[in-house]
């Protein structure tokens, strides 16, 4: 206790010293902090990553709505869901789904939507485009936002009105390719009513179901009339179902609720896949709990091996100096001002070593994200820790020489040449 008032009365005194003492060795001093330096810059590396990924997941998670739940069909083969309702296939979502999770508790909205795969002329026919037949509540139902004009309206789905909506990059294609605003689809032309803001890159993600590319889909009304058209078609079989509940709490009844109208519909057959983006939301909360774990094993085996450094380097240091100790303990100097003037060396090895190593680390994690295009988030909070834990460090391993020092007899130090 004596030692600790003592270093916190005379904090800056002793740091002084101890920077004098280290300099006299200062290769000695480098070397021995290279074990924090690269202990803390892996800390810091590691936190920006998982940090990194624990954003894009929860954003990823936030665009399928946690208020939401998504059914799909989950047929095999090679069929086209866009040609779905001339061959008349029964286990497609349909409108008598539709119809039944309608009349369920807390459903508040379904949206549907239909998927094809179709070639504008203006392009060529090496390039396949995504179109999704929609009406107007898939806008926010997705969370899309537009960059200029309008959304699919319901009066186009109600007339089967010839007009679309693009993704960012798609529009920049036609425009590339000289599109004035009309698109042609196996010759009949689509006037171009909207353009959705960039949504970014949706190609690797961690979460166990793929994301929709919006910036290269093509948006058409789903038309309310059984036609032929090559991109809008019917409505009476659809791709998927956003449904949105009215309170998030109920969401695990009204899944099992919906789940079994479906299967009411099919005669038991489950030839569909539900999503639940809440129940994926606590997936990734209990993968990350597991990953913190990991990483604090990780870093912990890290800062010990730089502890064992610091360590020796203080007891060379300590051995070196014996006759030190011997003359400052003649002079009056008491086991507490041994003590704290030694784990001030030790803590101020850790300190340097830890500001370095936070430098290296945010370099690191900035060249990860530029060259790997892994997404990174540094934060206050992780480069604080790093610093807190490289102080501990400091004091775990500078206890045992410091008090090594204070324990040696004065004679017995002043007889050493």
């Amino acid at each position: 206790m004596n030692s600790i008032n003592t270093f916190w009365s005379r904090g800056p005194h002793i740091l002084g010293q101890a920077w004098k003492a280290l300099s006299m060795h200062r290769l000695r001093s480098l070397l021995g902090t290279l074990g924090i330096v690269f202990a803390v810059a892996a800390v810091v590396i590691m936190l920006a990553i998982a940090e990194g990924a624990k954003k894009k997941t929860l954003e990823q998670i936030g665009g399928l709505g946690s208020d939401s739940i998504l059914v799909r069909n989950s047929r095999t083969g090679n069929e086209d869901a866009s040609v779905a309702p001339f061959y008349n296939i029964p286990d497609l979502l349909g409108n008598r789904d539709v119809d039944a999770i309608k009349q369920l508790p807390g459903v508040l909205q379904i949206s549907v939507v239909r998927e094809g795969n179709v070639f504008f002329d203006e392009l060529g026919e090496s390039n396949v485009i995504h179109t999704l037949a929609v009406r107007y509540d898939y806008f926010a139902a997705r969370g899309l936002r537009l960059a200029r004009g309008r959304f699919i309206s319901d009066i186009d789905a109600q007339n089967a009105h010839q007009v679309c909506v693009l993704g960012a990059e798609l529009s920049k294609h036609l425009r590339d390719a000289g599109s004035d605003g009309t698109v042609h689809v196996a010759g009949s032309p689509y006037r171009v009513v909207g353009v959705l803001r960039p949504r970014g890159d949706r190609g690797s993600n961690p979460l166990p179901v793929a994301l929709r590319d919006f910036d290269n889909a093509a948006f058409v009304p789903l038309s309310e009339m059984n036609g032929t058209n090559a991109v809008a078609g019917g409505d009476e079989y659809f791709s998927e179902m956003i449904i949105k509940i009215s309170d998030t709490r109920f969401i695990g009844p009204i899944s099992k609720a919906v789940h079994h109208a479906l299967l009411w519909n099919r005669d038991g057959a489950e030839n569909f896949e539900m999503i639940v983006p809440n129940e994926l939301l606590s997936q990734a909360r209990q993968a990350r709990g597991l990953f913190n774990v990991i990483l604090g094993s990780i870093a912990g085996t890290l800062l010990l091996v730089g502890g064992v450094g610091i360590m020796n380097i203080m007891l060379a240091n300590v051995s070196e100096r014996t006759r030190e100790i011997g003359i400052r303990r003649a002079v009056g100097a008491s086991r507490g001002h041994i003590v704290a003037h030694f784990l001030g060396e030790s803590i101020l090895l850790t300190v340097l070593g830890g500001i370095l190593g936070i430098g290296i680390g945010v370099f690191a994690a900035l060249g990860v994200n530029f060259f790997l295009q892994w997404r990174v988030s540094i934060s206050l909070w992780s480069l604080f820790s790093a610093l807190f834990m490289s102080i501990g460090v400091g004091v775990v391993s500078g206890i045992y020489p410091a008090m090594k020092a204070a324990d040696m007899d004065p004679v017995d130090a002043l007889r050493q040449i």
